[in-house]
């Protein structure tokens, strides 16, 4: 155990993921979406999670880029998984080069790669064998030939067609005359339609501030800011935040179908620099927090400035906890629920339900209780080692930069 727990506080320190948001990733799982994470598969899991890395072919059923999860339909058996990503995973276009998240749209066909030992997607793919017809406003359907008509050009579909509008998934007689699609398909056969009248276009004026930074839109985007992007987001109306560097502010944007909304950001920069009172809450005595890494005092508030900061939290005997922090109001709170290492393998030898989520496992109380003299020795003995070792690792660094 202690050899394993150095061991992830080296890796923590050599590659630290950063994961979005202040909320804990676990979303709740339906009865047919499963969620991926490797420290909870079971060996029917962990056996598709290879299936996986033999090429197959998924579909993009939703891009959560709050939680950031890919939801992808599965070919081979129909079913939906979730996957976790972060910004070590690997996004390519169709031809081979490195993008980023926000190509990976709803009914494109992609390949993906292994999962990492943190639970988080390596590497994913457009594939390279679908096409892909934009601003499609010339088709018929025809339900009881299951054909679709594009110009001239026939194609088949079925049940395995998914359908898109917004963030909806709808059925194929949902497609109206009048509208505009986005179609992807290989050969003959159409894969996916999306209805791109059912959104319009987010525009940015003046991001020079939060260039590089994070916009959040709603509970569902959380993309990166460039130089006067323009988005497309499905109707609706929205909380639009940015933060970077002590500024920051939100506004409520309402998104018209085939139509620009403009936002200038130097009118919710506000004044600056702020500064959020963020109070951490850790479910393990004498955990070690640490905020751009440095270790921080959490007994009280911490002030932190408007914009993005890594946060981690070690302690013997369970995985290392990493977050980015996106820090974009005056006070919150941050529930940390670190897993125990141990019990998690007891879960996988005894066959526990499989696709549970972080937030659904808990620490039984009584395995606590029982702990012995000799066993709460041993784990501060640990804590103090992993200290030593951060200590030291700091020092490193500064002599590094220096």
């Amino acid at each position: 155990m202690l050899k394993r727990t150095i061991t992830y506080v080296i890796m923590a320190f050599l590659a630290v993921v950063f994961l979005a948001a202040c909320k804990t990733k676990g979303a709740e799982e339906d009865d047919t979406v499963y969620f991926h994470h490797s420290m909870a598969d079971t060996e029917t899991q962990t056996k598709e999670v290879q299936s996986g890395e033999q090429q197959e072919y998924y579909l993009i059923t939703e891009v959560d880029q709050i939680q950031e999860t890919l939801q992808l339909y599965r070919y081979e058996n129909g079913m939906e998984y979730r996957y976790y990503y972060g910004t070590g995973t690997r996004f390519y276009d169709k031809y081979g080069n490195r993008t980023t998240v926000s190509s990976f749209k709803q009914g494109l066909l992609v390949t993906i790669g292994e999962v990492n030992s943190e639970g988080i997607l390596c590497e994913a793919r457009i594939s390279d064998q679908a096409w892909v017809y934009e601003d499609v406003s010339r088709f018929s359907v025809n339900p009881q030939l299951h054909m679709f008509k594009i110009a001239d050009n026939k194609y088949s579909y079925d049940e395995t067609t998914h359908i898109f509008s917004g963030d909806q998934q709808v059925q194929m007689e949902d497609i109206a005359k009048g509208d505009v699609l986005s179609v992807v398909g290989v050969d003959k056969q159409i894969l996916s339609v999306c209805i791109t009248t059912a959104q319009g276009t987010l525009q940015l004026k003046n991001t020079k501030l939060f260039d590089g930074s994070f916009l959040q839109l709603g509970n569902r985007i959380f993309t990166e800011i460039t130089t006067d992007m323009a988005l497309k987001v499905p109707e609706g109306t929205y909380e639009l935040v940015v933060a970077n560097n002590g500024w920051g502010g939100s506004t409520e944007v309402t998104i018209v179908r085939g139509e620009t909304t403009v936002v200038d950001l130097d009118s919710i920069k506000g004044s600056g620099p702020k500064q959020g009172r963020i109070q951490f809450l850790v479910d393990v005595e004498d955990a070690i927090l640490m905020i751009d890494g440095e270790e921080t005092d959490y007994e009280k508030p911490v002030k932190l400035t408007y914009g993005s900061h890594s946060v981690a939290v070690y302690a013997p005997g369970f995985d290392v906890w990493k977050r980015n922090l996106y820090v974009n109001s005056k006070k919150a709170t941050l529930l940390i629920s670190l897993k125990d290492e141990g019990e998690e393998e007891e879960k996988i030898e005894t066959g526990g339900q499989a696709g549970q989520t972080e937030t659904q496992k808990t620490t039984e109380s009584t395995a606590k209780e029982s702990e012995t003299k000799s066993e709460s020795e041993k784990r501060q003995e640990e804590l103090d080692l992993i200290k030593d070792l951060i200590s030291g690792m700091t020092d490193a660094s500064s002599i590094v930069s220096n």
